[in-house]
């Protein structure tokens, strides 16, 4: 069953038009928050060491999951990781909400995949190997994964939004390449007690920004414009957003659910006693690149972002705070590692959420 399987399951290094047609199409989110991403077709490029891995039915991709190879910080090394970054069905071919029994053949191949570290259940390599994604626990179809395909929960994360109608502009520039080597040296130390750090993604399209005292970076973010489309907001007062938002001159720059540009950050940190500093990168940068607000990701029991004095603004205000869960699959890993690994915090991509 597993070789027949195989020959039905195509992968592919190059994104294939059928399957960004079908991340193009597909709703992100739960029923509470749903949106889709109109940016798709240009950053799927952008994604490090990917493989697409898909079925198709009639020419058309009816299933996808993308798995990008990563060096990551685990314990105190930099150890290999396959990240799993786009999970996605067409709608004819999911099953809503309704637990799975994962007794299908299709179900039987994905297990057998993520037991190996080279994902052939035909020709399995068993090196030791995580394989990771970030799931939000009220999509009960994705979440299933859990106990389907033997992940577990590590830690939960958070997302924070800082928004400003007019922005003003601040003494934030665009990082040079000959700063780079220095702001990966303050990050590493920044981010050293942090699991699955990666730097993989910062500098790109010259989007990291700086803030200098006396010729010295006190303090930088990388900050990648993002696209989407809002279909749904959680509650009676996301309801009310969404309905009202694009009439109203000042919230309709903040929330557009038709057209919402915002920006995706990641790579966040500041010297000691220039926290105060932050606060005018965040709103230098959006005002460099024409924008209203600004999302940042962090670990929900070790919230960094808590130390900074800083009024995040009309949208924080108003969203809702949920956890999304971050879930791994620890091939090769002792019970000790992965206690470890629960317990310290979680670094967060913002190029990986959208």
């Amino acid at each position: 069953m597993l070789e027949r399987i195989h020959k039905l399951v195509k992968r592919n290094t190059t994104p294939p038009q059928t399957v960004i047609d079908l991340l193009k199409n597909t709703l992100i989110g739960t029923n509470g928050t749903l949106y889709q991403l109109l940016d798709t077709e240009q950053k799927i490029y952008d994604l490090h060491q990917a493989t697409f891995i898909y079925l198709e039915r009639n020419e058309k991709a009816i299933a996808n999951f993308t798995i990008c190879k990563r060096e990551i910080r685990v314990g105190e090394k930099k150890v290999p990781s396959l990240y799993i970054r786009y999970f996605a069905f067409d709608s004819l071919f999911q099953g809503g909400n309704q637990k799975s029994q994962g007794n299908s053949g299709f179900h039987q191949y994905f297990k057998a995949f993520f037991e190996t570290s080279n994902g052939d259940p035909v020709l399995p390599a068993h090196e030791k190997i995580m394989y990771w994604a970030f799931i939000d626990p009220e999509n009960l179809r994705s979440f299933n994964m859990n106990e389907q395909f033997g992940f577990q929960t590590i830690g939960t994360f958070k997302t924070t939004a800082f928004s400003r109608v007019n922005p003003k502009h601040k003494a934030v520039e665009r990082a040079q390449e000959v700063d780079q080597k220095n702001i990966l040296a303050a990050l590493d130390h920044f981010y050293k007690d942090y699991q699955l750090y990666s730097p993989i993604h910062l500098f790109e399209h010259d989007n990291y920004f700086v803030i200098r005292k006396n010729g010295e970076i006190v303090c930088g973010i990388q900050a990648n414009p993002v696209h989407w489309r809002i279909k749904s907001l959680p509650g009676f007062s996301g309801k009310l957003l969404l309905k009202f938002a694009p009439h109203i001159p000042r919230i309709k720059k903040l929330i557009n659910p038709n057209n919402h540009r915002f920006l995706a950050t990641e790579g966040l940190f500041w010297k000691p006693g220039h926290e105060n500093e932050v606060a005018n990168l965040l709103e230098g940068v959006l005002a460099e690149t024409g924008h209203h607000s600004l999302l940042i990701w962090s670990d929900s029991e070790h919230d960094f972002l808590a130390k900074l004095p800083i009024k995040w603004g009309f949208i924080q205000r108003m969203k809702k705070n949920n956890k999304v869960h971050i879930v791994a699959k620890l091939n090769g890993y002792s019970e000790d590692e992965i206690s470890s690994l629960r317990k310290r915090p979680k670094y967060l991509n913002g190029f990986d959420m959208t």
